[in-house]
């Protein structure tokens, strides 16, 4: 890697813009979370214990949505991704929340979307934290969730 002072850092002969003008007002990155669960795991919770998992686990708008899920092991191992990558975004862990506080919801035809309780936005908006990124992904035994919240300078 060669740095120069005149046009910023470079990377692999790219340019990148300096420090200095990369630090204007707008969004930072406050933390990024990452899950990656095997959906078979979450099937033997689930059929040990049914209905207290769901009551549990899932947020009140996910328990709307899980009665019409056409996988529901699928369902819940996506759910506990997004809140195991939620809580390490986050950089708390489940300490002052529980998992129900975090969910994540779809709109037709767009990107999966977290959603909180107002205990999970109280600590949000402590930390200054505004916007919440959810990438959701499954193949054959695997589930992944990334989470990335934004705060402002």
């Amino acid at each position: 890697m060669r740095s120069s002072a005149r046009s910023g850092c470079y990377a692999r002969g790219v340019a990148r813009a300096p420090a200095a003008a990369a630090s204007a007002a707008g969004p930072v990155i406050y933390g990024t979370g990452v899950d990656l669960l095997h959906i078979s795991r979450m099937a033997k919770v689930y059929e040990r214990h049914p209905q207290r998992l769901v009551q549990r686990m899932l947020h009140p708008l996910e328990r709307a949505r899980f009665d019409q899920a056409r996988d529901p092991v699928n369902f819940l191992a996506k759910s506990f991704a997004v809140k195991e990558a939620f809580v390490k975004a986050l950089g708390t862990g489940f300490r002052g929340m529980a998992h129900d506080d975090v969910g994540w919801t779809r709109v037709p035809l767009g990107p999966p979307q977290l959603c909180v309780s107002p205990r999970a936005a109280a600590m949000l908006a402590a930390r200054g934290i505004g916007a919440m990124h959810l990438s959701l992904s499954d193949e054959v035994d695997l589930v992944c969730a990334v989470v990335t919240l934004e705060r402002q300078r």
